[in-house]
């Protein structure tokens, strides 16, 4: 293998790709980048068994080939030289890097035992086109609601399906579920899928690296694949049927307010302070002053009451809830107007913005 690059692209993409590699003693492969070469291009490959990267960059290449090499030594070694053109060659078991000014060996390993990164064939899937930050947007809404843990694999993740023109984003921990969905041409042929919630951290850091206004998407029933210009990844899918969450989602409301979001914000963080160790706070919903009072006690912090004004309508009611969960919520929201929607005191919050794109349910505590 003998090609020239620039320095930067090839950092870039190795740095990218270090990220998905894993730190397992027994499979020390995985920590490596697999390099290789194709007409007038580098392929950077990394894997981690759950996700899978390719990233392409342009390269002159004299002789074909293709080695593995330490993730880590080689993303140091970019990251702390300073030419801008790099001349390749692998020579045995050695992969010498030469500038302008110096002269790097280092030691790389066989490609034998490198996996296959599979992509979805594009033949035998459905294929979706979707604007970039529009996948981004819709995971990011809602990733902060799933499951951390994974007794349950189907809830920490995210699950993904179409209907009606819409490609919807879902998300919960069973204590709170957030749902957003956006509106795509092709989205009929979108398919159901569960993505692991480690797996769609990496997808949302690698696709915010992408240059490209929008991807492809590849799936079928045991992975994903998202394609640009220069990238491929690919990610395992869960095997499993996601919980029906539309029988909790709230049909009706009797008790409905609208706030404005910053003085939400400044009101809970407020209250937050002196929540307990559970952030929880209760909500009294003063329908005839139109106003919403948030009390907050904590036995070795104190306590605080505040009130804001809003738009209610319906019978007054009291809530306990946790206060952390509705501020996570309000960013994803955007738009100043913030509606709370609730039916009875021991059913879910409904929370949104003046549409239906996105909706955040939130369980109240009991006392």
């Amino acid at each position: 293998m003998k090609l020239e690059c620039l320095k930067e692209r090839l950092k870039q993409a190795v740095l990218q790709a270090e990220r998905i590699t894993s730190k397992n003693l027994t499979l020390p492969i995985l920590s490596t980048v697999l390099l290789e070469t194709t007409i007038n291009r580098l392929i950077i490959k990394a894997t981690n068994l759950e996700v899978g990267l390719e990233i392409t960059i342009p390269a002159k290449i004299e002789i074909e080939g293709n080695t593995a090499i330490s993730a880590g030594v080689l993303g140091n070694f970019l990251t702390n030289n300073n030419e801008e053109k790099l001349k390749i060659e692998l020579n045995g078991n050695n992969l010498i890097v030469a500038t302008n000014s110096s002269k790097t060996t280092i030691k790389s390993l066989s490609t034998e035992d490198f996996p296959i990164i599979p992509l979805v064939n594009e033949k035998e899937s459905e294929k979706t086109k979707i604007e970039t930050k529009e996948f981004i947007s819709g995971l990011k809404s809602v990733v902060f609601s799933a499951a951390t843990s994974d007794i349950k694999p189907e809830i920490s993740s995210v699950y993904i399906y179409s209907q009606n023109g819409y490609i919807y984003f879902v998300a919960t921990d069973s204590f709170r579920l957030s749902e957003k969905r956006v509106l795509i041409k092709n989205s009929s042929d979108f398919p159901r899928l569960i993505i692991p919630l480690k797996n769609v951290l990496e997808i949302i850091r690698v696709l915010e690296g992408v240059e490209d206004k929008e991807v492809d998407i590849l799936a079928d029933k045991h992975q994903i694949s998202i394609i640009s210009a220069n990238i491929k990844l690919t990610s395992r899918v869960i095997d499993g049927v996601y919980p029906d969450y539309q029988q909790i989602m709230p049909k009706e409301s009797k008790t409905e307010i609208t706030l404005h979001k910053e003085e939400l914000v400044n009101c809970l963080k407020m209250a937050n302070i002196f929540s307990d160790r559970f952030n929880q706070i209760e909500l009294k919903v003063k329908s005839q002053d139109e106003e919403l009072v948030i009390e907050s006690h904590n036995q070795d912090v104190g306590e605080n009451v505040i009130s804001l004004k809003g738009k209610i309508t319906g019978p007054e009611i009291d809530l306990i809830l946790n206060a952390k969960y509705i501020l996570d919520c309000l960013p994803v929201i955007d738009n100043n107007i913030i509606e709370f929607k609730i039916n009875e005191k021991n059913r879910p919050l409904l929370i949104k913005g003046p549409t239906d794109d996105f909706k955040y349910i939130v369980m109240p505590l009991n006392r």
